[in-house]
């Protein structure tokens, strides 16, 4: 259980950090008033979220369902992560202007799946 929490942990960190620096220096270019829809400490929280709850979520599939309900779970989640992109590209708030949202938000919707499939070898395929 101390390696599903550690990849939670990690997964979380890493995307929050890449995140919050991609955000901040998209933000200081001041495009546009993004950082009012898309404010970084809810990207990092949100993050930080996804990221604690879904690992138990895997490692009780993993325990259930082996390597055939990871593949589904990852399948879904690549699914989910390409589907999430429509909302930022739809976006329109009359009262702020939004003209760049998409720019920022679409690889943030990226990023957390990278980490999540790029560190789960680690979690579910080391030796005991």
């Amino acid at each position: 259980m101390k390696r599903v929490l550690l990849y939670g942990l990690v997964t979380a960190l890493l995307s929050s950090l890449v995140a919050g620096i991609y955000l901040h220096y998209f933000y200081a270019m001041e495009f546009d008033e993004s950082f009012k829809v898309m404010p970084i400490w809810r990207v990092v929280s949100l993050y930080w979220a996804i990221s604690l709850s879904s690992v138990f979520v895997a490692h009780w599939i993993y325990q259930k369902f082996n390597f055939l309900g990871l593949l589904i779970l990852n399948s879904l989640v690549i699914c989910l992560s390409i589907a999430s992109i429509g909302y930022p590209i739809t976006y329109v708030n009359q009262e702020i202007d939004t003209t760049f949202i998409s720019i920022a938000a679409i690889p943030a919707h990226l990023i957390l799946p990278l980490f999540w499939l790029g560190l789960q070898p680690l979690m579910f395929f080391k030796k005991n």
